[in-house]
């Protein structure tokens, strides 16, 4: 530092001061921090530098929100957003080219499952296509997930396996509603798919992602009936499924099931004696007994509907990871608005609601949305930024 110069020359801190300021900044103002100078782009590059801001309180725990649209008749209609909770902004994402039918989304990947099954890391533009499906389906239940320690083997994997659960069996153009299909968990070292005991029975009216969610808890994957109320876990490890219950809260209308750091959240809409409301409530999964910790601000979830609407509440859909519940309209009104709730990491339970601010325009209409939650590697950010299409061009700020 200069005699007369009360302040400190950035270029001269320590490496380890330049990390932990720069840690402290979100995903989107890293990706435009590493173009400012060599310096940076060395420090912020690591891959112990991506561990370190996954793991600070700043950053754990906060998934960004996708919202994929996608338009039936022209593919240069189709828009894709995703939401950093941190930055509070919205980015626009570049997705790789895909039949707008069968574009699916889980915790860091893009899946399609028509005519064949691919898979895509998210801010990526090139497909995986993998081995054949036993069989062929659209609009399934899919998601991602690690292989745990086996005490017998010993045999640990972090590499991501893949899980399809119900949809419709997609045969010569018509689909067969009646089938339920068999799970099938594809393993990406081996190329290969294992069956698995399907949906149980009591799902066979429902069985395609419109009317069911699911969440991964505690090596299960329990799939929830979005109007039925029906729930039942898959054992990642044993491959059976539980015994079929129906968890259905007082003067709920329909729900969607969520896992949420150490808890099951059920996220629902009510109609109570007090009115409309949009209502949380934590499970007990050994007893599927609930308990309500959080219900909608008012004012909150009317902005999300057109308020003389006979069925205003119908068209909303509701997704969330880590510590975040993210609740939007799937249809054009107000361009797609939705807010989020965050349950605090502590004991304590509480829960703060807001809303997110408006797409960046133009927003096109769409004829299908796919929406949901996913941790955000800066690794994979700049890896791909610097592989495919330079600096800072995947994501452009909303206004």
């Amino acid at each position: 530092m200069s005699d007369h110069n009360p302040y400190p020359n950035f270029t001269t801190l320590s490496t380890d001061v330049t990390e932990h300021i720069l840690s402290l900044l979100p995903i989107p103002s890293l990706v435009r921090a590493s173009s400012v100078c060599k310096s940076w782009l060395s420090v912020i590059s690591t891959p112990t530098f991506s561990s370190l801001t996954q793991s600070h309180p700043h950053h754990c725990h906060r998934p960004w929100f996708f919202l994929l649209g996608l338009h039936n008749t022209s593919s240069k209609n189709n828009q894709s957003f995703a939401f950093d909770p941190i930055s509070n902004s919205w980015f626009h994402v570049q997705l790789p080219p895909t039949p707008a039918s069968s574009l699916i989304g889980s915790n860091g990947f893009f899946f399609t499952t028509t005519p064949a099954f691919s898979y895509s890391p998210i801010f990526k533009t090139s497909w995986h296509l993998t081995s054949s499906l036993n069989f062929s389906r659209i609009n399934p239940l899919v998601a991602v997930f690690s292989d745990h320690h086996d005490s017998a083997s010993r045999y640990v994997s972090n590499v991501p396996r893949f899980i399809v659960v119900g949809g419709v069996r997609f045969i010569g153009g018509l689909v067969d509603i009646e089938d339920r299909l068999a799970v099938e968990i594809y393993d990406p070292n081996l190329d290969s798919w294992e069956l698995c005991p399907p949906l149980p029975a009591d799902f066979r009216s429902g069985n395609s992602s419109q009317y069911l969610s699911s969440a991964l808890f505690k090596g299960k994957f329990y799939v929830f009936g979005i109007y039925s109320c029906f729930i039942s876990a898959f054992d990642l490890k044993n491959h059976v499924w539980s015994e079929v219950q129906t968890l259905r809260p007082p003067g709920v209308i329909f729900s969607f099931l969520i896992a949420c750091q150490d808890m099951l959240i059920l996220a629902g809409m009510c109609n109570t004696s007090r009115g409309p409301s949009f209502n949380l409530w934590k499970i007990d999964e050994k007893s599927m007994e609930f308990s309500e910790i959080a219900i909608m601000p008012h004012n909150f979830l009317y902005s999300l509907v057109d308020s003389d609407e006979d069925d205003k509440f119908a068209s909303l859909k509701c997704v969330g990871l880590g510590n975040l519940i993210y609740v939007f309209n799937e249809e054009y009104h107000k361009k797609y608005p939705a807010c989020l709730c965050e349950i605090s990491s502590d004991d304590s339970g509480n829960c703060s609601w807001r809303r997110l601010p408006q797409l960046p325009s133009p927003v096109n209409k769409f004829h299908k949305v796919i929406s949901f939650c996913s941790t955000v590697s800066l690794h994979n950010i700049l890896q791909q930024e610097e592989e495919d299409i330079g600096p800072v061009q995947t994501m452009t700020e909303s206004d």
